[in-house]
């Protein structure tokens, strides 16, 4: 195994240079650390220890445990402690996106300061088929099911070399290597929690594949190998063909749709072309209908966390929200009194009502709320359980298409956020069943009405938030 590993450095670090080590105390990074230090390349070598304070006592354990390492073997040792769970919160991503998010921007910022030439993280080949299994299941394209390379950079940085020698490696090969060297190394307890998607593969789905081809690491390596070989060639594609139907504009971008649907393979064009901006499939996909309809095309407006795709009659211009007298993208707006709010837009009226039919006209939301709650653009992957659905489920994208939304009629739609991606009401339309306002009784059909519906009132005034789209 050092052998092969010292033929990957070469290829790696034929200059030598200072390398980071991004150790995490876990058998993958402490088998990584000892190649390094029995390897052949001419390296300066450091430790990168991130403790994100997840585990209580046991991240304190995994910090002292790689900082004894890295003084017995004369190496200079660094970390960094992180708040991951307030990062999670105010950045809206999970977990695990906050901590890997953290250590990169830590890792690059180490890599300008103190001019480190790269940082070797311990990923293996099973690592990589997690990883292409989770992006094809995001739904991340043919980029993302090419896996990781050995060499790349840290993403938004040009300078901060990212290097994985274990990349070519099976667990099971570290495994072994790490028994047969004496090597020490900290369990994480977290491993076998399943909640989190990478176990959930890692525990329970490879087992399901090793059963289906005992040989499927080696078969989904070889895969990705083929899948980026592909990517390869649509770059090219793109390339050629984009600077015909497309040119820049400041920081966006203006797009000329006949010659983009004159051109082959061109709703992967427009995907490639609009991806940069952050456009989510719906916009992508109701752009290449317009295109290939010849629907009405001139004045629509669409949205992205950042930037507007605007149709003319004979272009597509993609603006950053601020250039152009556009306002800044609003993230969310807090209702913490009755009054008029607005986002982008969008207004809405706010207003603490009595009420005794809560039945609720188009564009109006009556809602069992209390001051402050948080009104949001709806997001993908959004879900409530509407008032009437007994319970069940429903993705609001799903919504959507029931209730026959148009382009527009999605961009404005707004929520009521509640935790994560589930929302209590979809402004004007529909609320979640955890907030609706009893029926009366007198409104009830008690053959055929059960659930909530079916409880009533007696006709009782009762106190709500009623919000009015304007």
């Amino acid at each position: 195994m050092q052998a092969r590993f010292d033929t990957c450095l070469d290829g790696l670090l034929p200059d030598g240079g200072a390398v980071l080590l991004a150790v995490s105390g876990g058998i993958d990074s402490m088998v990584m650390a000892d190649l390094f230090m029995k390897s052949s390349a001419k390296a300066a070598l450091a430790v990168a220890h991130c403790n994100f304070h997840l585990r209580g006592e046991e991240s304190d354990g995994d910090e002292a445990f790689v900082k004894d390492w890295a003084e017995s073997h004369g190496l200079p040792f660094l970390k960094a402690d992180f708040d991951t769970i307030g990062y999670s919160s105010s950045n809206g991503v999970s977990i695990e996106m906050a901590a890997r998010e953290l250590r990169y921007s830590w890792f690059a910022s180490l890599c300008k300061e103190e001019g480190y030439d790269a940082v070797a993280v311990a990923h293996n080949a099973n690592d990589n088929a997690e990883t292409m299994l989770l992006n094809l299941l995001r739904g991340t394209g043919l980029k993302g099911i090419c896996g990781m390379r050995e060499s790349s950079y840290i993403q938004g940085s040009d300078f901060a070399r990212l290097i994985r020698p274990l990349l070519g490696f099976t667990r099971g090969e570290i495994h072994e290597y790490a028994l047969l060297n004496g090597l020490e190394w900290r369990e994480d307890s977290t491993n076998t929690d399943s909640a989190y998607k990478r176990n959930l593969i890692r525990n329970e789905v490879f087992p399901l594949f090793e059963k289906i081809n005992p040989s499927f690491l080696e078969t989904i390596t070889a895969d990705m190998s083929r899948f980026d070989q592909a990517g390869r060639i649509t770059d090219d594609f793109v390339a050629s063909h984009a600077p015909k139907v497309a040119r820049r504009e400041g920081s966006g971008l203006a797009i000329d749709p006949v010659r983009l649907s004159e051109t082959p393979h061109w709703e992967y064009l427009l995907y490639r072309l609009l991806e940069p901006f952050g456009f989510n499939e719906s916009v992508i996909r109701d752009l290449s209908l317009l295109i290939r309809d010849g629907s009405t095309f001139s004045g629509r407006r669409f949205f992205s966390k950042e930037y507007i795709a605007e149709t003319s009659r004979d272009s597509i211009t993609i603006r950053c929200l601020g250039e152009q007298g556009y306002p800044p993208a609003a993230e969310a707006v807090e209702c913490d009194k009755p009054g008029e709010y607005s986002l982008e837009e969008v207004r809405f009226i706010v207003e603490e009502v009595q009420v005794e039919d809560p039945r609720q006209p188009e564009g109006v939301t009556v809602a069992d709320l209390a001051f402050p709650f948080t009104v949001r653009r709806w997001q993908a992957g959004d879900w409530m359980r509407p008032l009437g659905m007994k319970g069940c489920r429903k993705k609001l994208s799903d919504m959507f298409v029931d209730m026959k939304f148009s382009s527009e009629q999605k961009e404005k739609a707004l929520v009521i956020a509640d935790e994560g991606s589930h929302v209590l009401a979809l402004i004007g339309y529909r609320v979640d069943e955890s907030v609706a306002l009893p029926i009366p009784q007198s409104l009830c059909r008690p053959s055929t009405h059960t659930g909530h519906e079916a409880q009533g009132n007696d006709g009782t005034v009762v106190p709500a938030i009623r919000i009015r789209l304007i």
